[in-house]
């Protein structure tokens, strides 16, 4: 039997996350920024009573030195989703800006990942005529973590100077 995957967009790629490592999809009611944060974090939100630090897919696979534009927010309210983390990374979750499924793959059919997304990615998994980057729960959090610490370590700064 075949592992069910949550799937989702981001960047014009399927990606998808192993459902073990998702305690759950939230219909998001609105998503606040955090002012000063590195832009891998695209805001907060509440999903029952509890603040999800909400990562942006699109900004934290941008290629290394490169930026990716911050991609604005669907035209409703409802149209965003938190791809809660399971335990104990729960609070964290991925913004998604499209829907999301659940859908399979055989694990025996995976490519290996590019060199460059060996860290991130667990594998490439054919799936009818698509090809599913299955993310690695263990790495996609570290590369959040290193990212974060970047963005705010400390430099010279004036001292009117906004973030």
């Amino acid at each position: 039997m075949q592992d069910p995957i949550i799937t989702f967009e981001a960047r014009s790629e399927w990606f998808g996350l192993a459902a073990r490592d998702v305690q759950e999809v939230a219909r998001l009611r609105g998503v606040r920024p955090v002012p000063c944060a590195p832009g891998v974090i695209a805001g907060l939100a509440e999903v029952h009573g509890r603040i999800v630090t909400l990562i942006d897919l699109d900004r934290l696979m941008a290629p290394a030195g490169g930026t990716a534009p911050r991609v604005p927010g669907p035209a409703g309210p409802g149209d965003e989703y938190g791809v809660v983390l399971a335990p104990p990374c729960d609070h964290l979750g991925i913004l998604v800006r499209s829907g999301v499924d659940v859908s399979s793959a055989a694990t025996g059919d995976a490519e290996p990942p590019p060199g460059e997304a060996s860290g991130w990615l667990q594998a490439r998994l054919p799936v009818g005529d698509r090809l599913l980057n299955l993310l690695s729960l263990p790495a996609l959090v570290l590369r959040v973590e290193a990212t974060i610490r970047r963005g705010f370590v400390p430099g010279p700064a004036a001292p009117d100077e906004e973030c």
